[in-house]
């Protein structure tokens, strides 16, 4: 019932990254695709249940039905599911509800493993504050990379190009001690899942972690240069017309691109030509990115949507108490820093909504939606309408000698100060 599957070439993955400044973290990352990764969680005995089963949240759509039955079929074959070992669970097995809901970009349906649903979730196991952080490249990291390049090359022309990792969580198996938390139940019958799932709370830090060494291994052993990614995405610029051709796919990429995807095939992971994009305008993170005119832009319906789910948001119901649970905030905080990548400005923003989430960790709890958010996001909307959805990539920095005036400052534990020898001035406040 319990294996190690994976399409990762572990060997040639290692070898690759024997000289790696962190040799410990690329120690961690070879054990978990040999042996199956741990997501950090604490199983006490006494705290939870032997086996527990949470299972019964039937899916009654019959779309929603054929397509759980081809995505099983196709998990089983590819070895991420156990074939059905019956109806019954084994001592120390948990299996948690699932779903199907459509994908937000494409419409297509996607299976959900809800392992925050209950009292004895499995990621009730894995505390908040130890499921870690992991920063992502995104547009202010693409716009230095952009800005860089452009001084020295300012006028070269550029294509954006973008290639996605398929099956990305599922490529990383689970330590076989955690897979017996993972069983899937379908018409009753039981399934091992034996990989990494989205809905797990150290998903994404496990392919993080996974991703940023393969990052390191295509920007410095194979040299190609600004590569980014973003989760399963990984993205970057190269000169226009300088293409190599990719034979499993009959086509010409920019050069970077294809020497990317020879290095996924090399490592052994997935990919599919309908992901590998390039152009002189391309979406990135969601946001049009134009590399010749430096630009980054949002469509007008991206931004129509999000202003609807802010209305939404603080919209006082029949009832006349706005609250939503703690996953519904994180989801709309998620969505608005997000378009801060165009509207920087709007920052202020959110800061009653940080403020509201702070402390907390039950994602199911209802937090009621007082009038300082509301407040601070009406004012957000009201520039969503009224802003050019544009932002111009350009230099925010400048050296001594640019300086008008120069401003000498420190901070301590009591207090601040600032002094001006142009003026001779000082100025100091208590904290």
């Amino acid at each position: 019932l319990f294996r190690i599957v994976t399409p990762i070439r572990v060997d040639v993955f290692e070898k690759y990254l024997e000289d790696h400044p962190n040799p410990e973290f690329v120690k961690f990352v070879c054990r978990g695709l040999r042996e199956g990764f741990w997501p950090n969680a604490q199983t006490e005995a006494g705290v939870y249940p032997i086996t527990w089963d949470n299972s019964d949240r039937p899916i009654r759509d019959d779309a929603h039905l054929t397509f759980l039955h081809e995505h099983r079929d196709a998990e089983i074959k590819a070895g991420r599911f156990s074939r059905p070992f019956g109806t019954e669970l084994l001592p120390g097995m948990y299996s948690s509800p699932i779903g199907v809901v459509p994908k937000a970009d494409s419409g297509k349906l996607r299976l959900v493993v809800d392992q925050t649903a209950g009292e004895f979730s499995l990621n009730s196991m894995i505390p908040r504050n130890q499921a870690g952080y992991t920063k992502l490249d995104d547009i202010h990291t693409l716009g230095e990379a952009l800005l860089a390049y452009r001084e020295r090359h300012p006028q070269d022309e550029l294509v954006m190009f973008k290639s996605d990792v398929r099956d990305a969580y599922r490529l990383l198996p689970m330590d076989p001690l955690w897979q017996i938390k993972q069983i899937v139940t379908v018409d009753g019958q039981r399934h091992v899942d034996r990989c990494c799932t989205i809905g797990n709370r150290w998903a994404m830090q496990i392919f993080n972690a996974f991703m940023g060494l393969v990052i390191w291994i295509a920007v410095h052993k194979k040299k190609i240069a600004d590569l980014l990614a973003y989760v399963d995405d990984a993205f970057g610029f190269e000169r226009a017309g300088v293409q190599l051709y990719y034979k499993p796919y009959d086509e010409w990429y920019p050069a970077k691109q294809v020497r990317l995807l020879w290095l996924w095939d090399e490592l052994g992971i997935p990919h599919k030509k309908t992901k590998q994009l390039y152009g002189k305008e391309l979406t990135i993170i969601g946001l049009d990115v134009d590399p010749n005119a430096m630009r980054v832009s949002i469509s007008d319906d991206r931004r129509a949507d999000l202003i609807a789910a802010i209305e939404a948001f603080i919209a006082r119901p029949t009832n006349g108490r706005r609250r939503h649970s703690l996953r519904e905030y994180y989801r709309l905080a998620g969505w608005c820093n997000w378009v801060l990548n165009v509207f920087p400005l709007l920052r202020p923003g959110m800061c009653e909504l940080y403020a509201k989430m702070a402390g907390k960790t039950s994602i199911h709890a209802q937090i009621q939606v007082n009038s300082a958010p509301v407040r601070e996001l009406g004012w957000m909307v009201e520039h969503l309408k009224t802003a050019e959805g544009v932002r111009m990539l350009e230099s925010k920095e400048w050296g001594p000698e640019q300086a008008d005036l120069t401003v000498y400052t420190d901070a301590s534990g009591i207090g601040l100060g600032f002094f001006s020898p142009a003026h001779n001035t000082g100025f100091q406040s208590p904290l």
